[in-house]
């Protein structure tokens, strides 16, 4: 994923992007949104607060943590350490948030990493079961030489989880003669035979093991009856990729595991494998395909964080839910509220450039029909009335007829800042700025200074730069202090006496940096060619050396770049100090303009986003203040090679470059109006015949 992932904001710090389904991530890259309003997921633009365009997981853990069934915890220790959730440099991400959340760090060793995502095998928990076999060997009044013997076979059982039954029976160690000895050589020989796939076997000696009057033995040989038949049932259910095919499930086996756990739990409610024990019976209600029995079981699980109660992180069981449930229910099977919202915001994605965008919506109607689900949570409901029409009907204001019109006071919850954004976002979609800008400001002072803060940035920025008042962000005792927000509005916006300006006096040197890349750039691109030499006289602090590949705003840019001292090989070209002011008093100078053309390609600016504006719904996508078209290097040649007074010299280089602009590929790499192949062709046959004895005559070989 891109380094800075995204959203805006930085305090923003979290997330929760594994792979997963539909709903979620995978492995591949996109680039972050800078906007409110998102409607599409891309799988790396989270926002904090409740959307359509979040991962589910994004919007189920911010409604966690408002029922108080979730909290946020330090950043993890990592290397290099993670940004404080409090700077408004670190990104909000999917992993950010769940690390956060709780979420385990997956390792190679770690059993239980794969519990989340239910992959169940029967070999998770070899190395915990042997630990506590030894355990209670050690804590039984067995003679020594019987523990040692039992330990020692314990120790050999080595699970092969792909194998299937052996053949023959397991042969229980010799030498074990007391009958305490044979019960623990029972269990032994069940648990051998679980791990080897023998089921019907490990059943039947871990039944006649849970008649032992040893604690230890009957408690864990009743909760090894339900693993027993728990993998018997989903034997053979997963293909090579792990992807369950309901009708293989062994129904009958299934139901057996039910009933154990059951059992278990009914026995032993505060027993050592009582959180496992109610994680399994989730396990056996999806595989059963009884999906609002899960609803209830998850919702229970939210409401017992206990370790007693269930014996995975929060975070782990959003991510659980979110694969198992809400990918997979629909909002009939789903009673509970939190789960429920969290499905319906899934179902409010729109994609309005798609075909099909309208496919799999949830209606007007049908959601206002949940009401009595959400009896016991009316301001949530409102909310999803309200999202609906703002997201999917287009519709504001019927969306600020739902939202109210009460000034937010004191600290606000996720909830309670989610309807508040929606509220600016309705303002702001009607063109009712300075409302949008009025709710912005009396959210400012409010807000935490992890996730919400940093957003409110955006908004007003976003505001500010809408409404023509750009300068308003840079101005002293400006409330947006986000530097992402403030570098993309100078790369994007700026005019360059705002540029001067910041260069000379930003928030921090390097904005000062920033703001002075972009000035001398632009002055080269954009044709200030006179006001080069006086801007590229000004004066920033040196960037950090090395420069911190750990900085979560990015990479700075390269001044030296932008006051390129030329190239004395190939096409020889002086540098920018002189090429400006030849471009100044000449603007179409063949010579100069060829070397314009080879500062852009030797640093591969092509395309570079300095060369646009931002996308014109995202931050930075307001008509730019900075005079100027962006030079199109093939454009340039184009005009060169059409000009009849180009020098021979000049123009075969130009006839050389332009057909290089699709070399290897046939796609125009350069910057500039798209050259037909015909027109290409013939620039090839000019060159080649025009000026044979030309080195880019010789040198050029193909067209393409």
């Amino acid at each position: 994923m891109n380094a800075r992932m995204l959203v805006p904001l930085a305090a923003l710090a979290a997330s929760l992007l594994c792979a997963g389904a539909a709903h979620a991530s995978g492995d591949f890259s996109c680039d972050p949104t800078w906007k409110l309003a998102k409607s599409v997921y891309s799988g790396c633009d989270e926002v904090p607060f409740l959307s359509p365009g979040n991962d589910s997981r994004v919007n189920l853990g911010l409604l966690l943590i408002d029922a108080g069934r979730a909290k946020l915890g330090p950043p993890p220790v990592t290397d290099p350490p993670t940004p404080p959730i409090a700077d408004s440099a670190a990104p909000f991400t999917l992993e950010a948030f769940s690390a956060l959340l709780g979420a385990k760090r997956p390792s190679a060793d770690d059993e239980d990493s794969d519990y989340a995502s239910g992959e169940g095998s029967r070999c998770r928990s070899n190395a915990t079961g042997a630990a506590a076999f030894e355990a209670a060997l050690r804590a039984s009044a067995l003679p020594p030489t019987e523990a040692d013997i039992l330990s020692g076979a314990r120790k050999a059982v080595s699970p092969n989880c792909d194998a299937q039954a052996p053949d023959g029976a397991y042969q229980k160690p010799d030498g074990v003669r007391s009958a305490l000895g044979r019960q623990f050589a029972s269990y032994l020989a069940g648990t051998a035979e679980f791990y080897g796939g023998d089921y019907e076997d490990a059943r039947a000696d871990f039944a006649a093991t849970a008649a032992s009057a040893n604690p230890w033995l009957k408690e864990t040989a009743r909760y090894m009856l339900g693993r027993v038949a728990l993998n018997k049932a989903q034997a053979g259910a997963f293909d090579d990729y792990g992807v369950l095919t309901t009708a293989k499930v062994d129904a009958a086996a299934l139901k057996d595991s039910d009933a154990a756990f059951r059992a278990y739990v009914a026995a032993y409610p505060a027993g050592r494998y009582a959180a496992s024990a109610q994680g399994l019976l989730r396990r056996v209600a999806w595989l059963g395909g009884r999906p609002r029995q899960l609803s209830g079981d998850y919702a229970w699980a939210f409401a017992h964080p206990g370790p007693a109660d269930r014996n995975v992180s929060v975070a782990d069981l959003v991510v659980e839910a979110d694969s198992k449930l809400l990918t997979q229910a629909s909002p009939a099977d789903i009673p509970d509220p939190m789960l429920l919202a969290a499905r319906d915001l899934m179902a409010m994605r729109r994609d309005p450039s798609s075909k099909d965008a309208d496919a799999g919506l949830i209606k007007y109607d049908d959601l206002a029909a949940q009401r009595a689900a959400f009896a016991g949570e009316p301001a949530l409901f409102e909310f999803l009335l309200a999202a609906h029409r703002f997201y999917v009907e287009a519709d504001p204001a019927g969306a600020l007829a739902r939202l109210g019109t009460a000034a937010p006071s004191g600290p606000m919850n996720d909830l309670a800042f989610s309807r508040l954004v929606l509220r600016g976002m309705a303002l702001e979609a009607r063109g009712e700025r300075a409302e949008a800008r009025a709710l912005w400001l009396q959210m400012i002072p409010l807000a935490r200074p992890a996730f919400q803060r940093p957003l409110l940035d955006l908004a007003l920025a976003m505001n500010e730069e809408r409404d023509g008042r750009l300068a308003q962000v840079f101005a002293p005792g400006s409330t947006i202090r986000d530097p992402q927000v403030r570098e993309i509005l100078l790369r994007n916006d700026a005019p360059p006496a705002l540029l001067v300006q910041q260069a000379k006096a930003g928030a921090s040197d390097r904005e000062r940096r920033i703001a002075l890349y972009t000035l001398l750039y632009k002055d080269v691109m954009r044709g200030r060619y006179a006001a080069y030499a006086g801007d590229a006289a000004l004066e920033v602090p040196s960037a950090p050396a090395p420069a911190n590949p750990d900085d979560p705003l990015g990479g700075e840019p390269d001044l030296k770049v932008v006051r390129w001292p030329g190239h004395k090989t190939g096409y020889l070209c002086e540098g920018l100090d002189v090429l400006t002011r030849t471009l100044a008093a000449a603007p179409q100078d063949p010579h100069a303009l060829l070397c314009l053309g080879e500062f852009v390609r030797l640093h591969g600016f092509d395309g570079d986003p300095l060369n646009h504006s931002a996308p014109a719904d995202e931050l930075g996508g307001a008509p730019t203040l900075f005079p100027g078209h962006s030079f199109a290097r093939l454009d340039a040649y184009r005009a060169l090679i059409g000009n009849p007074k180009t020098a021979p010299a000049d123009r075969a280089y130009a006839l050389y470059r332009a057909i290089n602009c699709y070399a290897p590929s046939g796609n125009n790499g350069c910057d500039g109006k798209d050259a037909p192949k015909r027109e290409r062709e013939g620039w090839f046959h000019e060159l080649k015949s025009g000026y044979p004895k030309s080195e880019w005559a010789q040198a050029l070989k193909y067209y393409w």
